[in-house]
């Protein structure tokens, strides 16, 4: 079997079990949150779809990045709070009522934020004889992420007893697929890691900082305590790369005729995959600093 054949859908079966996962943690109670302390998450989802993007262009500017590259940066601005920034923000100690809420927010604003940032920063990026295709986008991100989302919360709301193995089970099923893709990607030729030079590594670190810095600093801004500025950078900085798989799996599928398209897909599946280990590996660093009162942002005052 060609890898062309089942890309698309080992994406979005990866995709749908990390959502489900997600969903069964979720519960009204973080959407009334919101209600209560709307500012702390609308600020989080500024930073998502307006500064971080914005970043993403100067990075790409600055650093004459590969087209496939810099738009693997925009993809990944596009994309909501990643299934992870929940579990950082509880093991840095951080405010988790407030990235839960963040998280689940910004995640259901996607199916129009996740569009509209891609049309806006990155259409241009497209080569002549590609269109963003903004109804597809909104389209798959209400069926394979929105969906699954509502359906692990329904088991949380009817089934609770069932909710945390579910949950359990899914994440660690989609960490499974997600093993297979990067193998199969590898193993096909899709992605070539060493054939992009020291910028992309570079530019990625760069964008990361960024983002994690972005957070800490409306936080400041806002004169909010450290524990709600930790939650704030890791929800900007940690994003769901599992949506910009099956996007990237959508607009620049591996069967495409090789030329512009395959070289943006390739680029875009190595940034995804690259920056799901530097945000990972990133955030486990901040969470030791800040576990450890490391720095002048967490010392005691």
């Amino acid at each position: 079997m060609n890898y062309a054949d089942f890309e698309y859908w080992l994406c979005a079966v990866l995709l749908v079990l990390s959502m489900v996962g997600m969903g069964a943690t979720l519960t009204a109670r973080e959407f009334l949150q919101i209600a209560k302390a709307p500012r702390p998450v609308l600020l989080v989802l500024a930073a998502q779809i307006v500064f971080a993007p914005l970043l993403a262009l100067l990075l790409a500017r600055v650093l004459f990045l590969q087209p496939g590259i810099a738009m693997g940066l925009l993809v990944v601005s596009s994309l909501p709070g990643g299934t992870f920034s929940n579990l950082l923000t509880y093991l840095g100690r951080g405010n988790v009522a407030l990235s839960i809420s963040s998280t689940a927010f910004c995640t259901l604003m996607s199916l129009v934020t996740t569009a509209l940032v891609l049309k806006l920063f990155a259409g241009h990026r497209l080569p002549n004889q590609f269109e963003m295709p903004v109804g597809r986008i909104v389209s798959e991100v209400g069926a394979f992420l929105l969906l699954p989302l509502l359906a692990g919360m329904t088991l949380r709301r009817f089934g609770p007893r069932w909710s945390v193995p579910v949950s359990r089970r899914a994440v660690q099923a989609s960490l499974v697929l997600l093993g297979v893709f990067v193998v199969a990607a590898l193993g096909s030729g899709r992605v070539k890691p060493f054939s992009y030079g020291l910028r992309a590594p570079v530019a990625l670190f760069l964008y990361f900082t960024g983002s994690l810095w972005l957070g800490y600093g409306l936080a400041l801004w806002q004169r909010y305590s450290m524990h709600d500025g930790f939650a704030m950078a890791i929800e900007v900085s940690v994003r769901n790369t599992g949506l910009g798989l099956l996007l990237n799996a959508s607009l620049f599928p591996a069967d495409s005729e090789v030329g512009a398209g395959d070289a943006l897909g390739a680029g875009v599946v190595y940034v995804l995959l690259a920056y799901s280990a530097v945000s990972l590996g990133m955030s486990l660093l901040e969470v030791y600093v800040k576990r450890n009162r490391i720095g002048v942002l967490y010392r005691p005052r």
